[in-house]
């Protein structure tokens, strides 16, 4: 009894591995090492050095926040967002807030289950609830604003107050010059 191949149409091993090969060759082909036009220089491109110190500042705070309350950056933008101003809407603190609707929604369902802050129902509209800290978020906020406050000195300190202020001014310039896209 004869056996048929039914792999017969199935590329061996030995050809798979040499056409991996040759991609591999076109593909390092494309590779450039020389940009052909004036590359960004990032120690002098402010967008890039604005991220950098944005990173920090969020990673720093992210761990304050952790280590002293077990939230996460997203909850302490809410918790602070809220704080701000008892009974911004959802859509107020996306608002205030760099974050999406989707991420501000989970950070607020914690913070509503951990006890730190509640919904009431605005009486204007019943669609509508507004945010406000409970006894308990009022406590933790009051602690992690406290704990927070270390973000800023190291800045601080090479700043004087009306320089801190020029700074804060010109930030909240530049971020209102720059158009949003993503809302």
């Amino acid at each position: 009894m004869t056996q048929t191949n039914t792999h017969a149409a199935s590329p061996s091993a030995d050809a798979l591995a040499s056409a991996d090969r040759s991609d591999l060759a076109e593909t390092s082909a494309d590779f450039v090492t020389d940009v052909d036009c004036e590359p960004i220089r990032l120690t002098e491109y402010w967008p890039y050095q604005v991220t950098v110190l944005a990173d920090r500042i969020a990673r720093l705070t992210a761990a304050i926040v952790k280590r002293e309350a077990g939230l996460n950056l997203s909850q302490w933008r809410v918790l602070a967002a809220i704080a701000e101003a008892p009974g911004r809407t959802a859509v107020e603190v996306v608002t205030v807030t760099p974050m999406d609707k989707g991420i501000v929604s989970r950070a607020t369902k914690a913070l509503l289950e951990g006890g730190l802050v509640v919904r009431r129902a605005s009486q204007a509209d019943g669609r509508v609830s507004h945010l406000y800290l409970t006894s308990k978020g009022k406590t933790v906020y009051a602690r992690l604003r406290q704990a927070v406050e270390v973000v800023p000195l190291a800045a601080n300190r090479m700043m004087d107050a009306g320089e801190q202020g020029a700074f804060c001014s010109l930030v909240t310039r530049l971020a209102n010059s720059v158009p949003d896209e993503a809302r």
